[in-house]
């Protein structure tokens, strides 16, 4: 039942954010078949294009958060990571200050750990803010900073590992319970710490 649940908030989520763009693709075909005027069929076309490739931008980063992105085997490269992750909040309120490195690429599962916490990060700042990313060999750490930057409980012990993921009710939060398998399999553990107007997510 565990695993039952889990699957299901994770399709759930997934389609929660997949499902704007695609609406919105329909729409666009609706209007160029209905539309006589070339100039709102441009309009239409415009439309299609922008919901299109924000529907590709939104796989793309959701593949990498959740999906096994090629199999273990498969490397994945922390360029790629914050080059998808800065595309997906592009058009976002939130600013995500991640410094680009020439250093070696950690383990696969390490990056994808720390895409989690940007996005269970992201829950906590509703109203926008900074998120510094910070990615070394002994750390990773996410630090948001907004004065309305909150993590909810259910988030927290999300993280923490202390429900199973069979308690789970909120599919907005199961990157938090997503991070928090990642780090327990990659034998990390995260902290999170809250004060005025910032809360860091950690795994060390």
């Amino acid at each position: 039942m565990t695993d039952l649940n889990f699957s299901s908030l994770l399709c759930s989520r997934l389609c929660h954010d997949l499902v704007g763009p695609i609406g919105a693709l329909s729409n666009g075909i609706e209007l160029i078949e209905l539309e006589d005027d070339p100039a709102m069929a441009g309009d239409a076309l415009d439309l299609l294009k922008m919901s299109a490739g924000n529907a590709a931008t939104r796989l793309k980063f959701l593949r990498l958060v959740f999906g096994a992105s090629g199999g273990d085997a498969m490397p994945l490269a922390v360029s790629e990571a914050r080059a998808t992750t800065l595309e997906f909040y592009a058009d976002h309120r939130l600013k995500i200050d991640w410094p680009a490195s020439d250093g070696p690429d950690p383990a696969k599962n390490r990056v994808r750990l720390l895409l989690n916490m940007i996005m269970t990060a992201a829950f906590g700042m509703v109203r926008g803010g900074v998120l510094s990313v910070v990615l070394s060999d002994d750390e990773l750490r996410v630090v948001a900073e907004h004065e309305r930057a909150e993590l909810p409980d259910e988030v927290l012990t999300a993280l923490s590992g202390e429900r199973a993921a069979a308690t789970v009710e909120d599919a907005r939060i199961i990157e938090a319970f997503h991070a928090g398998l990642l780090a327990r399999a990659s034998g990390l553990t995260l902290h999170t710490e809250k004060g005025a107007g910032r809360f860091v997510i950690s795994a060390s």
